[in-house]
């Protein structure tokens, strides 16, 4: 009777063992793909932050251009969807830091280009609303007020 009782578990216990044995196999794949991410996003951001002193040394400096130029190169990095937030908090404030040194038009231009980047329509408002700041900062109150009637356009559609 023992042998026919093996029979009849065995035929149960293979769906369990299959399972465990996947289950022993995935998980570790999938923990290392995970960690995989979390290290370049890391790194990612590691050198992004050392970018970002970069810049604010040359605004210091007053050399405005090549913190232009190094300001979009944290744009140009390779970035996760679920960072623009992050990303839009970084665009927001380079642009005011060249606002405050009587820049905006550096400003503009860094939005500008890095603008197409953003996907979301709260992402889009908010730099549309900081264009009409910057735009109204320089005097050109007509492309100021484009700005922002267009980031209420995008405002209402939510």
């Amino acid at each position: 009777m023992k042998s026919a009782e093996a029979i009849y578990l065995f035929p149960k216990a293979a769906p369990t063992a299959l399972l465990m044995l996947l289950l022993l196999i995935i998980l570790p794949i999938t923990l290392w793909a995970y960690q995989g991410d979390t290290t370049d996003l890391g790194k990612t951001k590691s050198i992004a932050e050392m970018q970002h002193e970069i810049v604010m040394l040359l605004i210091k400096k007053k050399d405005y251009d090549k913190a232009l130029a190094e300001a979009n190169k944290i744009f140009d990095m390779k970035w996760p969807q679920d960072q623009e937030p992050l990303l839009l908090k970084e665009l927001i404030y380079l642009s005011d830091q060249f606002l405050r040194q009587g820049q905006g038009f550096l400003g503009l231009q860094l939005l500008e280009r890095n603008s197409k980047r953003f996907k979301s329509i709260a992402s889009q408002v908010a730099i549309l609303k900081e264009k009409g700041y910057l735009f109204k900062s320089l005097g050109q109150d007509d492309k100021a007020i484009e700005s922002f009637r267009r980031a209420q356009e995008l405002e209402n559609r939510k």
